[in-house]
């Protein structure tokens, strides 16, 4: 299993457990202060490594950069294989080999860096910063929190609209969060504060023509509409912090969304453009959130560290996860849905079980504070449920049988009646 974290690859073995990897590095440390004991009383004593077994955290790319400062991430397949997409604090969009990291692809947004000074909201945005990136087979779609939509294709080198390899589409400021729809990645839907969910179709509705950010040249797929006021008549404010794609229809698809004011909503551009369902899950900012795509539930985290899973049939939640320290920047689910990593402000990485017990199964210290994770689902997990029967066999072959047992009993109880 491999989690890539930032540009660190993290190799995690499935069978050594967090427990074993602890107590061995624990005893790994006794020995050290030991040997250190030693050497200062002139005994040369080699000092093992005390890193958690199981784990291994490989930096395959990049240094220490704030001007290079990661936003965005994901994996998709480029040029024959698998590589990493990033949006970096600079304006570039870059693909990079996991094998070799190496730079694959490489695109710098012009004039991402200038300073800004745009009233929004009773606030001034004075940076410019992704907010969102999908990467298709083909082409990739980008925005940024001013609302700055790119859909470009991967071989571009210029020219003006699609035709020539690029559309772009100006949605208004204080945009503050973007997703794209994995089947067609011209499919996007957008949100932020005081900004109402918004499906677009980026091959109809992007505009080109030097280089320039205008106006959409035709209204949303879809676009919702806000909830009713509450009990005492006041406008309920808009806040969007995530959203996510339910399934794979492109025509109309079903969302789930997060507000900053503690609120799940379920859209569903067919029914109507109000929320299907509208839940306020307990007091704290929702900021970050991943569906599953094995179950009707979705993994979601505030600002106070929490990371908590939710059942969309009934909008309860049905269990969280203990052992983070920090705000939860990001949050990515395995292949088979089992395993739920996230990152955070505390410079862990952590995986978990998605149902069960929900135990903490790995953790690694990545130095660094963390702000992106994907699950490299090349990789393949180990199978579980085979690692459960072999060790179940293990168990059954290294107890002795009745039969076994009596034998043992009689020529122990001849061998002391012949000693006696």
């Amino acid at each position: 299993m491999r989690c890539i974290v930032i540009l660190i690859a993290v190799d995690i073995d499935h069978k050594v457990s967090l427990l074993e990897a602890q107590a061995k590095a624990a005893k790994k440390a006794r020995a050290d202060a030991k040997a250190k004991a030693n050497a200062k009383a002139g005994e040369k004593v080699e000092i093992e490594d005390n890193r958690l077994l199981g784990v291994s955290v490989n930096t395959f790319n990049g240094v220490v950069s704030r001007a290079r400062h990661i936003e965005q991430m994901t994996v998709a397949e480029y040029q024959g294989g698998s590589a990493i997409f990033v949006g970096r604090r600079n304006g570039g969009i870059e693909a990079i080999s996991k094998g070799t990291g190496q730079s694959l692809y490489a695109f710098s947004e012009p004039g991402f860096t200038n300073a800004v000074s745009v009233q929004s909201n009773g606030r001034v945005i004075g940076r410019q910063e992704y907010v969102g990136l999908g990467v298709g087979e083909d082409a990739f779609i980008s925005c940024t929190n001013l609302g700055n939509v790119r859909f470009q294709k991967l071989d571009a080198e210029g020219g003006e609209g699609r035709d020539g390899g690029f559309g772009l589409m100006k949605l208004p400021v204080d945009v503050v969060r973007m997703r794209a729809h994995k089947e067609k990645i011209g499919l996007f839907a957008a949100g932020g504060r005081e900004q109402e969910l918004s499906i677009w179709d980026a091959e109809t509705a992007c505009v080109g023509g030097g280089g320039e950010y205008a106006e959409p040249k035709c209204e949303p797929l879809f676009r919702s509409e806000n909830v009713e006021p509450d009990w005492l008549g006041l406008r309920v404010p808009v806040w969007i912090t995530d959203m996510q794609f339910l399934d794979s229809n492109t025509s109309n698809p079903q969302m789930v969304v997060s507000t900053r004011h503690s609120h799940i909503r379920i859209y569903d551009a067919k029914a109507q453009r109000r929320p299907v369902h509208s839940w306020e899950i307990g007091k704290a900012p929702i900021v970050h959130m991943a569906a599953s795509h094995v179950k009707p539930e979705i993994f979601y985290s505030d600002n106070l560290g929490n990371l908590n899973q939710l059942d969309l049939r009934t909008g309860k939640v049905i269990g969280g996860y203990k052992g983070i320290s920090g705000a939860v920047t990001d949050i990515a689910l395995s292949e088979d849905g089992r395993r739920v990593a996230e990152v955070g402000l505390d410079r862990f990485l952590r995986v978990y079980e998605a149902d069960g017990m929900r135990r903490m199964l790995h953790r690694a210290y990545v130095k660094q504070r963390v702000t992106s994770v994907v699950w490299d689902w090349e990789v393949k997990d180990v199978d579980q449920d085979e690692i459960d029967r072999q060790e179940t066999e293990g168990i059954w072959q290294s107890m002795d049988t009745l039969g076994q047992k009596e034998k043992h009993k009689r020529e122990s109880k001849r061998k002391a009646k012949a000693m006696a």
